[in-house]
């Protein structure tokens, strides 16, 4: 079937859809593309955008200044390197003793500081008897007492021999005793008194090793120039 209308008519164009069941389409306005001007203005100055949109900025093709749509990563802190402390090794020093364990001492010992042949400390002059009582307490031993001024040291006792002396023989003795009385030097008192303080009787003296013994030393002692009391003392002590 063919229909003839006027398409400059609207009523019969409108008639003509209502008969065909479908709207006539209305007429696409044209848009008109605006290209903006660039005369080195910001954009939203030009009128193109507004302040917020130009602030907020773009990254898309369309506009540069666009970035609502880019996702903003934050990259990881790197690691810190570990610090660790190291601690100065810390070395004692040990005081240099001598053969007694003490240290110097610039009080009682020499200076500048030197030892004996023995390893201890060479003693400070004037100082000896400091220097002895010192190394007794470092020892433990009693230190010696010192002596008075003006006298000598008293020298220690000889041991006593290990075995006993050779029994002297009461012939020699008789023979040295008689020639002594004989001499009018040869002893310091009567050989009666000799006899009486040196506890010696005439009985046994041939035959008692201890009378016999101590009349030997009580000629020993006047041959070194003692008196009777000297001589007596020396006797009984032998």
């Amino acid at each position: 079937m063919q229909i003839t209308f006027d398409p400059h008519n609207v009523q019969e164009c409108a008639t003509i859809a209502r008969l065909l069941g479908t709207a006539a389409p209305a007429p696409a306005e044209t848009a008109q593309k605006w290209t903006p001007v660039n005369d080195g203005r910001p954009r939203h100055i030009r009128g193109e955008v507004t302040p917020a949109q130009h602030n907020k900025g773009s990254g898309t093709h369309d506009d540069p200044y666009d970035y609502s749509d880019v996702k903003t990563v934050e990259a990881p802190v790197p690691a810190q390197p570990e610090t660790v402390a190291v601690q100065p090794e810390t070395v004692a020093v040990q005081p240099d003793t001598d053969c007694h364990g003490m240290t110097h001492d610039d009080a009682i010992h020499s200076t500048p500081a030197s030892k004996n042949a023995d390893g201890s400390w060479r003693a400070k002059r004037g100082q000896k008897e400091a220097y002895e009582a010192a190394i007794a307490a470092a020892t433990g031993k009693d230190a010696p007492a010192p002596a008075p001024q003006g006298m000598p040291m008293p020298q220690p006792a000889s041991a006593a021999p290990a075995t006993p002396p050779a029994p002297i023989d009461y012939k020699t003795m008789a023979e040295r005793f008689m020639a002594k009385m004989a001499d009018p030097d040869g002893l310091p008192a009567e050989y009666e008194a000799i006899y009486t303080a040196l506890s010696i009787g005439y009985d046994d003296l041939e035959t008692n090793q201890t009378s016999i013994a101590r009349l030997s030393a009580y000629m020993d002692a006047v041959d070194n120039g003692e008196n009777h009391d000297g001589c007596v003392r020396h006797a009984m002590s032998a």
